[in-house]
């Protein structure tokens, strides 16, 4: 059997403090992940903010690999959270947001990461005009020339209620970026989404450029609550064949994390627990 590296996501732990108000133990969190076998985990800066201080960050990798597991990525903040905005009309706004990553890129390097996502924002309306398209690709293009200075590559995630809401402005900015350092985020719940039900069309046009994935059951729906995003239900749940769409993506030759996202999930411990099995009794008979 090949060998596939798999990650636990925090954000879903992260933002259950957030939505739901449940108690957020990292070093519970870290304790569960190595107990299901997952290979590293995927860093959120909430509850807990990221450290700031060098010896504060080697720290905070130390504690993670004394369980056995490896920082795969990191998250950083949407823009527009006190960070700047790729899309905004002020280029001082648009200066920040690339001085916002060249910082979290440093963090990434200490921390040892091979990945780090990157989100472009909240959207407003319907969607990003023109001008705010031709903004972010020029903003991204800025900032994977810093990814190849740190080596590591950024991921870009697509979602219905961000900036980079659509297929057509994803793969335009990644095509305008022509940089193997911004690749695409697939999550799985969002491309079912985005889709409008039909993911594996959507996902031969995105297979060359994913770098990184976050895995999740979806029913076709978004949420009610706070993100009003793409539903994550447990891998094992939802009427997507996720299995069909993780065998095109590994057959097309991805070999990178396999995440196990459980974003805006009410029991991130549970779900996040019978996706590692599904994915463990998946991967087995590859």
């Amino acid at each position: 059997m090949a060998k596939y590296k798999t990650a636990l996501g925090l954000n879903g732990f992260g933002w259950a403090y957030v939505v739901y108000n449940q108690p957020y133990d990292f070093e519970k969190i870290l304790v569960h992940a190595a107990k299901l076998g997952f290979d590293g985990v995927e860093l959120f800066g909430m509850p807990e903010n990221y450290p700031v201080e060098k010896s504060a960050q080697f720290a905070l990798r130390k504690q993670i690999e004394d369980h056995g597991l490896v920082v795969a990525s990191i998250q950083s903040l949407p823009g527009g959270l006190g960070n700047g905005h790729p899309a905004s009309a002020y280029s001082l706004c648009r200066k920040d947001y690339v001085n916002y990553i060249q910082n979290m890129l440093d963090l990434a390097v200490t921390l040892g990461c091979e990945a780090m996502g990157v989100w472009a924002g909240e959207l407003f309306g319907t969607g990003p005009n023109e001008q705010s398209i031709n903004y972010m690709a020029e903003v991204y293009t800025q900032c994977a020339a810093l990814a190849k200075d740190a080596g590591i590559p950024l991921v870009l995630e697509a979602e219905p209620v961000q900036q980079v809401n659509t297929p057509e402005v994803w793969f335009r900015i990644l095509k305008a970026t022509n940089s193997k350092y911004l690749r695409a985020l697939c999550d799985l719940a969002h491309i079912n989404i985005l889709s409008k039900q039909k993911p594996l069309e959507l996902l031969k046009e995105l297979q060359p450029y994913i770098g990184y994935t976050h895995l999740a059951g979806n029913d076709g729906t978004c949420t009610k609550i706070e993100s009003r995003s793409s539903t994550h239900l447990a891998l094992t749940e939802g009427s997507m064949d996720w299995k069909a769409m993780l065998n095109q993506i590994l057959d097309g030759g991805y070999d990178g994390w396999l995440d196990i996202d459980v974003w805006e999930n009410p029991d991130p411990f549970g779900a996040s627990e019978a996706g590692k099995k599904a994915l463990d009794e998946f991967l087995a008979k590859r």
